[in-house]
């Protein structure tokens, strides 16, 4: 009779750990010239001003993909192009409301081809805007996002 138990007891947990996870991500491509994509992001808005890409997004709070902060929201857009063999040249993260923060603004380069990117969290809570321009790959000591 033990045995029987012990015996249906595993069962019980091999079947539980081969349920599938109904969770379902999708993607969003925030930026279509360098191609970057977030993960789980609802799109709000998205429009491009000359050269530069605009995207307003969002992340469901149950997301297991919001990011905790926008330090690494930034690094994972940053993973993305050094994966694609960009290197980071500079980055400006400023955290204080009264100077105009928080902000977290990126310049990369490959070659003779460089990237900007500035991220901005909006209210409410996990909304954030982020740019994204072609950008000078030499760029100033004061880093500016284009």
């Amino acid at each position: 009779m033990f045995r029987i138990l012990c015996w249906a007891c595993g069962l019980i947990l091999v079947l539980a750990a081969c349920v599938p996870n109904r969770y379902q991500a999708t993607d969003l491509i925030i930026s279509h010239r360098y191609a970057l994509l977030v993960t789980d992001g609802v799109l709000l808005y998205q429009w491009e001003e000359g050269t530069v890409e605009k995207t307003e997004l969002r992340f469901p709070p149950d997301s297991p993909f919001r990011p905790r902060s926008l330090q690494e929201f930034a690094e994972r857009l940053r993973a993305q192009l050094e994966a694609r063999g960009f290197a980071l040249r500079c980055f400006t993260h400023n955290p204080f409301p009264i100077l105009g923060g928080p902000q977290y603004t990126l310049r990369l380069a490959r070659g003779a081809e460089g990237v900007g990117i500035h991220l901005k969290p909006l209210e409410p809570v996990d909304t954030y805007r982020v740019e994204v321009a072609p950008a000078d790959p030499d760029p100033p000591l004061s880093c500016p996002a284009r």
